[in-house]
């Protein structure tokens, strides 16, 4: 009789609703659940790593490491939400319940896609042969803009979840966007062009611009402006939207520079020695290191000379080697049209005055 009372007092009582023989289930689920997450999260993590590092790919190390970013309370909280599934709940637990995991696994999500995205960014970047401190530039600047696009993405989806309407957030947004596009529009065009810049590789930090007035070293691309050291030593801050609409000449990857010049005689030199000077002009040019000529010529007559015009190129990109190149070049047609008797001229006029 009185182990009859006890096994029916065991049977009906309830504790906030559940009875204990559910709260021993939900209890036994729990640690069921946990011990397989963990089981999965120490072995299958292990023999992953081992599989990873017998191949050359390092996508599948990053896919380890994406796993490896769950924490213990992420996988509490997963055992936890299979053990409730065996008790009677109250609505105010199950939306508190959603909520906390709605919060903690998207904010895991906004980790996991984010270091997807890093790491596409970080391969495109070491495609494009940048040099460190300009793929630093580009990779921190564009994470910026991948952060907070993320994050709205995911407190937008978030407020879906919890059941707010998220159709006349997003028409609010859309009025907003509109607004500040118009207020913003000399950002939002740097901003495009800094992407214009990353793909398309007009320049890099450390390439050698001159565009108009502007003429230096890349120092750092950023998303709005550019910096320039410029040759007599200060920074030059120019916008995006601004270089790119100038005509760039990029001296990096130059490999030769070609030199025109014009070299002028007087009409009184004969006409024997107006042949001599194209000849005069190239064995000059040839007789130096890493020079190529290409042509003299009788170019011009002009009002108190006659011209004559010389191309050749210098096989260096190093600016002052050009012009200690350029220098022995002149001096030399000086010395040899001396030695020659020819004459350069002065600006002269006759004038005829008639009795």
């Amino acid at each position: 009789m009185n182990t009859n009372f006890i096994t029916t007092w065991f049977d009906s009582s309830l504790i906030m609703g559940n009875t204990p023989e559910a709260y021993g289930y939900a209890l036994l689920a729990f640690g069921v659940a946990l011990a397989l997450l963990y089981l999965i999260k120490n072995i299958g993590i292990n023999r992953l790593k081992a599989l990873a590092e017998t191949t050359e790919t390092d996508l599948d190390d990053m896919a380890v490491g994406l796993i490896e970013k769950f924490r213990w309370f992420e996988y509490q909280l997963g055992a936890f939400y299979v053990a409730t599934r065996y008790l009677q709940r109250g609505p105010t637990f199950d939306k508190t319940l959603k909520i906390v995991i709605l919060l903690v696994f998207t904010y895991r999500a906004i980790t996991i896609v984010y270091d997807l995205l890093s790491y596409w960014l970080n391969k495109i970047a070491s495609q494009r042969n940048l040099s460190e401190a300009a793929r630093a530039s580009v990779v921190n600047s564009t994470q910026v803009i991948m952060r907070a696009v993320i994050w709205v993405a995911a407190v937008l989806f978030v407020l879906d979840n919890m059941g707010v309407n998220i159709s006349a957030v997003l028409a609010g947004l859309g009025i907003g966007g509109v607004a500040v596009a118009l207020a913003a529009q000399a950002i939002l065009g740097d901003l495009f062009n800094f992407f214009v810049i990353l793909l398309d590789k007009p320049f890099n930090v450390g390439d050698f611009l001159v565009a108009g007035d502007t003429a230096g070293t890349v120092e750092h691309i950023g998303l709005k402006s550019i910096r320039i050291r410029s040759v007599s030593g200060e920074i030059i801050i120019v916008s995006n939207t601004k270089l790119l609409g100038m005509e760039l000449k990029n001296y990096k990857h130059m490999q030769r520079r070609r030199v025109v010049f014009k070299t002028t005689v007087t009409y009184q030199t004969p006409a024997e020695k107006l042949k001599l000077v194209p000849g005069m002009l190239k064995e000059i040019v040839t007789g130096l290191e890493k020079t190529t000529f290409d042509r003299a010529n009788l170019s011009n007559l002009g009002d108190f000379s006659i011209d004559f015009e010389t191309v050749y190129y210098v096989e260096s990109p190093d600016y002052n080697f050009y012009m200690n190149t350029h220098e022995q070049v002149l001096r030399a047609v000086i010395e040899k049209f001396g030695a020659a008797g020819i004459q350069f001229p002065y600006p002269t006029r006759t004038v005829f005055i008639n009795k």
